[in-house]
């Protein structure tokens, strides 16, 4: 009977040990787990305003957030007014029920919020919700 270090007749080595390979690989699997844990995504500075009861399917649709400084954003990534209004009648063509949250921070004007959703409009969104966060 053969050892795992004897070899063939050819002088070749027929079977290889994979454990230390498949150890090396369970370290770097949990590695990777631990620091995923650490890493974090460049968020927002927008402060929503409070109300008693909020949607908890906001994660399913498009976001799109207005900061107090009038900056753009869609899902999270700056934008401008012309490229929001392109990307979202885009979208429409693909996605024609399409849902978008608007995240407004609270110090906006009522007509800055209300520009932003007649230009939503413009690119044929017809489902809008507002983002906000629960706690009264």
């Amino acid at each position: 009977m053969k050892t795992r270090t004897q070899k063939d007749d050819d002088g070749m080595i027929s079977d290889m040990n994979i454990t230390p390979m498949v150890d090396v690989m369970l370290v770097l699997l949990a590695i990777f787990m631990l620091t995923a844990n650490f890493i974090q995504k460049d968020s927002l500075n927008i402060n929503l305003p409070k109300v008693a009861a909020a949607d908890p399917d906001i994660r399913e649709s498009t976001q799109v957030s207005m900061t107090r400084d009038g900056l753009f954003y869609l899902d999270g990534i700056q934008v401008t007014e012309t490229y929001l209004l392109e990307s979202l009648t885009n979208e429409v063509k693909y996605r024609p029920n399409i849902r978008v949250t608007l995240s407004a921070d609270e110090s906006l004007s009522y007509g800055s919020v209300s520009r932003l959703m007649g230009l939503m409009r413009r690119g044929g969104i017809t489902r809008i919700a507002l983002s906000v966060t629960q706690g009264i």
